[in-house]
């Protein structure tokens, strides 16, 4: 019994505590840039991607809540304007305090932040949320050259620190965190669909960073997080690594809390041994949040469906789960089916890869190649073909070619010309950089002789026959082709008909489209 009213005190503390917080957040996500800029993809998704996680784990109410998407700097400060009176309205109380949690995506010149063509100054944005007269200040910042916020003050990039302030009520002060140094970009990836460093983040406050297992994830422990997994994706691309920055003026003891995670009822238990995972809501296919072996493998999900995908050593794995309103979803390996993935990420400033992706059994493809092959009549070798063919997979699926050939005959007065179309299907096998197959090819033709520039006559063909071939995968999407087939034919000619034989060499390239 008193073991019982303890914990009931010890919560009705807590409770306390939490109602003399009010926790305002501001998130302004923005594409578009000054001049020629590229427009970006994911930077107002970003924003709204964070605003749902802190609406949902963070304690922030929905009144407090404000989502600005492609809005101007006018619009911004007006914003400010508005939580400046709600700050006022908390401190009316004696133990009323504000926490004020600012976010931008979207590019920067590492002086201002750029929304649209008008800019809004770091030093001005700052002065502003000092004027809001919140005790405690968070301005995360992610964009190219985002850590020049930090340098004004003394930041630097900076490996996990602990952040020591509470929401008791001797903390105050400001906290910055930048997706990069001063003189670096900040990276989007269409595979995670947005930033790196907000992905991370986003997954860290659902719970991926909880590696202390007790359902609260501080700002020390996001960031940590967000470091860590953002310097490790970012090593693969181009660009990268890039590195998160900070800058702190705090006073006080304890740890602020950025989410809770306790008080969501429903998410979703991964099983251990994958190596990383990424949850995907169906609805609308966002991505929502990443793990990999050295998060927690938890995290707070809104009931709904969606979908996993895992890699363990190498292979990809997938999943399609619903989560139930009250209830944790435990997944096992016998809930996973083998597939593919792709990945591919892009600068806030230009397109770059970042790693090579595995062959894909379902991609459409266009091949151009060309060689040499046999003709119609004994006398035409070697002849010139050309070869245009759509797959659809590989490097094993369907395919449909129209295939061209010219050549000469032993006398300068003859030719033959050859046009076939042609439908198949191939099995095969691949690494990362490397594809090979074997399948067959059939299909109707025409063939025209040439004597003197006059047509001698036409014939009708019809070829079958096994082809295969070797892929050297030279860039994500751009592969070297070799093939060879052995093509028999019969070919209609004087009213009669006969057999041929027709093989080819052929060399070209691929795209994966």
């Amino acid at each position: 019994m008193r073991r019982m009213l303890v914990t009931i005190c010890l919560l009705t503390l807590v409770s306390q505590a939490d109602a003399a917080t009010r926790r305002i957040a501001v998130l302004v996500g923005n594409n578009s840039g000054q001049d020629n800029r590229p427009h970006l993809r994911y930077a107002e998704k970003d924003a709204e991607k964070l605003a749902r996680v802190l609406s949902e784990v963070g304690q922030v109410a929905d009144d407090d809540l404000f989502l600005l998407q492609g809005s101007s700097p006018s619009e911004v400060e007006r914003i400010i304007t508005q939580v400046t009176k709600l700050v006022a309205e908390s401190h009316r109380s004696p133990e009323g305090r504000a926490v004020l949690i600012f976010y931008f995506s979207g590019h920067s010149d590492g002086v201002a932040l750029e929304l649209g063509q008008k800019k809004l100054s770091f030093r001005l944005l700052r002065r502003l949320l000092g004027q809001t007269g919140a005790d405690v200040r968070v301005l995360i910042v992610d964009a190219c050259k985002s850590g020049a916020a930090t340098l004004t003050k003394g930041g630097k990039p900076a490996p996990p620190f602990t952040i020591r302030l509470t929401d008791d009520l001797n903390t105050s002060g400001e906290v910055i965190l930048a997706s990069s140094a001063a003189d670096e970009v900040s990276l989007e990836s269409s595979e995670v669909q947005g930033s790196f460093f907000t992905h991370h983040l986003v997954s860290g406050l659902l719970g991926a960073a909880d590696i202390s297992a007790d359902r609260r994830i501080t700002l020390s422990e996001a960031y940590r997080y967000a470091y860590d997994h953002t310097v490790s994706s970012s090593m693969a691309t181009l660009d990268g690594p890039f590195h998160p920055t900070y800058n702190m003026r705090l006073a006080g003891e304890g740890e602020l809390i950025l989410s809770y995670l306790d008080r969501v009822a429903s998410g979703i238990r991964l099983p251990d041994g994958f190596d990383r995972a990424l949850i995907t809501r169906t609805a609308g296919e966002q991505v929502v949040a990443e793990l990999t072996a050295s998060s927690a493998h938890s995290l707070a999900l809104s009931p709904g469906d969606y979908s996993v995908q895992v890699v363990r050593r190498d292979e990809a794995f997938a999943a399609r789960v619903e989560i139930p309103p009250g209830q944790i979803r435990r997944l096992g390996w016998s809930d996973f089916k083998s597939t593919g993935r792709a990945e591919f990420a892009m600068s806030k400033g230009r397109v770059i890869v970042s790693r090579k992706r595995k062959w894909e059994p379902s991609a459409w493809c266009l091949a151009v190649s060309g060689g040499v092959a046999q003709g119609a009549a004994d006398q035409v070798w070697p002849a010139g073909v050309l070869r245009l063919v759509v797959n659809r997979g590989r490097p094993a699926g369907w395919s449909l070619a129209l295939q061209g050939v010219l050549g000469p005959g032993p006398e300068d007065s003859f030719y033959e010309q050859m046009i076939q179309l042609r439908a198949g299907y191939s099995f095969g096998f691949a690494k990362e950089w490397f594809g090979a197959w074997i399948g067959m090819e059939a299909g109707p033709g025409f063939v025209w002789q040439t004597v003197d520039r006059d047509v001698s006559g036409t014939s009708f063909l019809l070829t079958l026959g096994p082809r295969l071939g070797m892929a050297f995968r030279l860039t994500q999407s751009f592969e070297i082709t070799i093939e060879g087939e052995a093509m028999l034919g019969i070919l209609e000619l004087d009213n009669s008909v006969r057999p041929i034989f027709l093989p080819s060499v052929l060399l070209g390239f691929l795209v994966v489209l």
